[in-house]
């Protein structure tokens, strides 16, 4: 028998979507018409997750009324909270994650109703209560106290605050506030296409975001990111970083985080990570934490 070589489904069209575009070939990430420069310079976080969510930009009082239900949905169910304290603490923070979320739907009336209303509401809580989640675990497996969310703080500052017991500065906050909407979306990678596999058999959605995150755990998918810090903390110096390279190199090993499966002139996302423009804060405004949709074209 004749060996056909199985090529994926890279570059095989799976669906029509409204929601984002990645254009690999020019290097551009939309988010529903707004490009993610916009985004990430004058947006935020919860704005861009109503964009996503609803179609459209909010108005300020829209806006309000949202952040309100996302700060309404922070508190992780009693049940969530013993289950963290009763994992080994050696488990993977990802390995938790995928498993702790299917378990929320325990907590939920409406966990298996798939009206759009139900499910927008139930994107809501998971949206509000992942960070909870992950912030919540690395104090458990640290033998922390786990810090309850402040009502206060906006998505971004309170995950910070959660995971140190201290409100971060204003910029630090807004660092990792660009951080989320960078990473907010991006069309139909593994996990969502894992997602969609799993929803297609009419899995509630809690069961459907554990089938994405055992894909977003793979080293070629979101654990590439792990594996970029595990390199960064084996060279540890500056003066390594040649010799460690040259070694890998020599040794045919890959090196993680050099270039994108998908992005072929650049990856758009880089260039609005925190820091790394000299210039990013000078000039740069935020007008009651959101767009103004006049000034920009859909």
């Amino acid at each position: 028998m004749q060996e056909i070589k199985d090529t994926g489904l890279r570059g095989i069209p799976v669906a029509d979507t409204k929601i984002c575009e990645v254009n690999g070939e020019e290097g551009r990430l939309i988010y529903r018409g707004y490009t993610i420069e916009e985004l990430a310079s004058h947006s935020t976080f919860e704005e861009t997750v109503y964009l996503l969510l609803y179609e459209t930009l909010p108005t300020k009082k829209e806006l309000e009324i949202f952040k309100e239900r996302l700060v309404s949905e922070r508190r992780l169910p009693a049940g969530i909270i013993r289950h963290l304290g009763k994992r080994k603490k050696s488990a993977h923070p990802m390995d938790v994650l995928q498993s702790v979320i299917p378990m929320l739907a325990d907590f939920d009336e409406k966990a298996r109703i798939e009206t759009r209303a139900a499910n927008i509401e139930k994107s809501i809580m998971l949206v509000a209560r992942i960070p909870m989640l992950v912030a919540a675990w690395n104090r458990v497996r640290k033998s922390f106290d786990i810090i309850e969310p402040d009502d206060k703080l906006d998505a971004a500052a309170n995950f910070l605050y959660m995971l140190s017991g201290e409100i971060p500065d204003a910029n630090t906050a807004r660092d990792f506030d660009i951080c989320l909407i960078l990473h907010a979306e991006h069309s139909f990678n593994a996990s969502t296409f894992a997602a969609r596999v799993a929803a297609s058999t009419h899995a509630h959605m809690y069961a459907c975001i554990g089938a994405a995150l055992a894909a977003l755990s793979g080293e070629l998918h979101g654990g590439a990111s792990t594996e970029v810090m595990n390199m960064l903390n084996e060279i540890n110096k500056i003066q390594r970083v040649e010799k460690w390279i040259t070694t890998r190199f020599d040794a045919g090993e890959k090196i993680m985080g050099m270039g994108h499966t998908v992005y072929k002139t650049g990856d758009p996302r880089p260039g609005y990570s925190p820091r790394s423009q000299k210039n990013w804060r000078k000039g740069q405004e935020i007008q009651n934490g959101s767009i103004c949709p006049e000034k920009l074209k859909a």
